[in-house]
């Protein structure tokens, strides 16, 4: 799976579904229009992260494969449905904007079980609480954030409910625009 022997930054997530993706997108293009200091997501790539890995080597990455492919073989399709947006830590004081997901409880139980298998294997437990979300963008200046919370705060997708059935390992690179996130390995949702 992964070819080098060097240590890469990883995360396993679930893809953003297309519909909500074109939802998120088209926000996004009038937020992005009335403010220039937060660093909205490329809604190409928007996803729900289950389990951050952090820096990992081939061979641990390779222990967890196995273990993705064995959950992943027992698990159906998951439900996005969107719910309302939030932000981190707070509305009064936003680093992170999102959008919260409703009726979460399978994706929850998925990212559990992800959470075993990458402690099974010696990947470190979350030191926070899993809050399923899609990040739509991080504050660079609080002045900005200020400037667009409202129209984030009341926004509703046009989307009422859309099924994924995959997660993918990404492999996550830092460059000057925002993180680069490729696709290591992809895993179907075939269970019942």
């Amino acid at each position: 799976m992964v070819t080098s022997a060097d240590s890469i930054r990883a995360f396993v997530a679930l893809p953003c579904p297309p519909e909500l993706r074109a939802s998120i997108a088209r926000a996004l293009e009038v937020w992005n229009k009335s403010t220039d200091g937060v660093r909205w997501v490329d809604p190409s790539t928007s996803h729900l992260t289950l389990k951050f890995l952090g820096n990992a080597a081939a061979d641990r990455l390779d222990r967890l494969d196995e273990r993705l492919r064995a959950i992943t073989a027992n698990v159906g399709r998951v439900e996005f449905r969107a719910g309302e947006t939030g932000a981190f830590p707070n509305w009064k004081r936003p680093r992170v904007l999102w959008l919260g997901l409703l009726e979460a409880g399978p994706i929850v139980r998925l990212a559990e079980a992800i959470g075993a298998a990458a402690r099974e294997v010696g990947f470190p437990d979350e030191q926070r609480s899993f809050s399923p979300h899609l990040t739509l963008g991080r504050v660079k200046r609080p002045h900005a954030a200020r400037a667009v919370a409202p129209a984030v705060r009341d926004w509703k997708p046009s989307v009422s409910g859309e099924s994924v059935s995959e997660i993918i390992l990404y492999r996550s690179d830092s460059t000057p625009g925002g993180a680069h996130h490729t696709p290591l390995a992809r895993y179907r949702l075939d269970g019942d």
